[in-house]
């Protein structure tokens, strides 16, 4: 009877020893440390206006031959011809409205870039928010647990 006494004292004085033992370790303060993003600025060149002059076309036609090169003199200016055949011409017309797709995709894909960067900015903007916001939590946390607890024997012990 004797020996479980000793054992049940024991066994209770080394759960209490365990207990406050493990309320006497200081808790290590979580520190976190951010930096902003900052997003590179889109650094475009500055394009030039279009200016288109005005192109004056002949149709010069075996018919009209004579009085075109007639009215060519009249304004001064020099013959020179330069000739298209109804293919060509048609050929040509193909070729501008290739060049307007093309500068109409290219017009889309500026856009696309725009609305990318704006949507990355804020995103940036979001996700600092976020993170000012978890640094606060942390800390207020480091605050409560800054403040060192009593151990159970501490606790218990009526000399202090």
């Amino acid at each position: 009877m004797v020996n479980n006494s000793i054992v049940n004292a024991l066994g209770c004085g080394l759960v209490l020893l365990l207990l406050s033992a493990c309320g006497s370790i200081p808790i290590k303060q979580i520190q976190i440390s951010t930096k902003s993003i900052e997003k590179p600025a889109l650094i475009l060149p500055k394009t030039d206006i279009l200016d288109m002059k005005k192109v004056e076309w002949f149709v010069i036609t075996p018919k009209n031959f004579e009085a075109q090169i007639e009215k060519i003199k009249k304004i001064g200016r020099p013959i020179a011809l330069f000739a298209l055949t109804d293919k060509g011409y048609a050929d040509l017309g193909l070729n501008l409205s290739s060049i307007r797709s093309l500068v109409q995709q290219q017009q889309t894909i500026i856009l696309a870039y725009e609305s990318y960067y704006k949507n990355a900015e804020k995103a940036l903007e979001d996700a600092n928010k976020q993170i000012s916001s978890v640094k606060k939590t942390v800390e207020k946390a480091n605050e409560a647990n800054s403040k060192p607890e009593k151990s159970f024997i501490d606790k218990m012990n009526p000399f202090k």
